[in-house]
């Protein structure tokens, strides 16, 4: 009577697993934001779809790439610094901005949220993350940081005085 009592409650246990992890593997799916785990080489482990748009890359392809192939050299640099300041305090949550460089050789800008994944021991065993691409949010930045520029120049160079009247008279 105690091993039918067992089995059913290690029924219920991974049902109730299979579920969590179903909802987790949903909602993972449906988020905007990229999503990705890799190892501590940079390997990719795990990615969404939104991290497939991002980078223009099938999963099965993202799947076999390094973290490292989609980066110049200058790029490859900031990540590198970035996850290594990561796994080196153990303080996870830093973010980066860094350009990539998509499948069809077009590029977007990101950023990157990193996190130290771990196993049981506590032990390092790689990153996860969420990336957002910030492409066009950063050229609105750009434009309205040059026309501030053009209107800070026109008004600068304006004859002596122009910008000293008095509307009032």
């Amino acid at each position: 009577k105690g091993t039918i009592k067992d089995i059913t409650n290690r029924k219920l246990a991974e049902e109730a697993l299979r579920e969590s992890e179903e909802r987790y593997r949903n909602i993972l799916e449906n988020i905007g934001e990229g999503f990705y785990e890799t190892d501590l080489a940079g390997n990719f482990l795990f990615v969404n779809d939104a991290m497939c748009r991002i980078h223009g890359y099938s999963k099965v392809e993202m799947l076999r790439m390094n973290d490292r192939q989609f980066l110049d050299k200058e790029n490859a640099k900031k990540v590198f610094e970035a996850f290594n300041r990561v796994y080196t305090t153990g303080i996870s949550g830093g973010v980066c901005d860094y350009e990539v460089i998509r499948k069809d050789g077009t590029k977007r800008e990101v950023e990157v949220s990193i996190y130290l994944r771990k196993d049981q021991a506590g032990k390092p065993i790689g990153f996860r993350g969420v990336v957002r691409d910030v492409t066009e949010l950063k050229q609105m930045e750009r434009m309205i940081h040059e026309s501030e520029e053009r209107y800070r120049k026109l008004f600068e160079e304006a004859p002596v005085g122009y910008h000293q009247i008095d509307p009032r008279g």
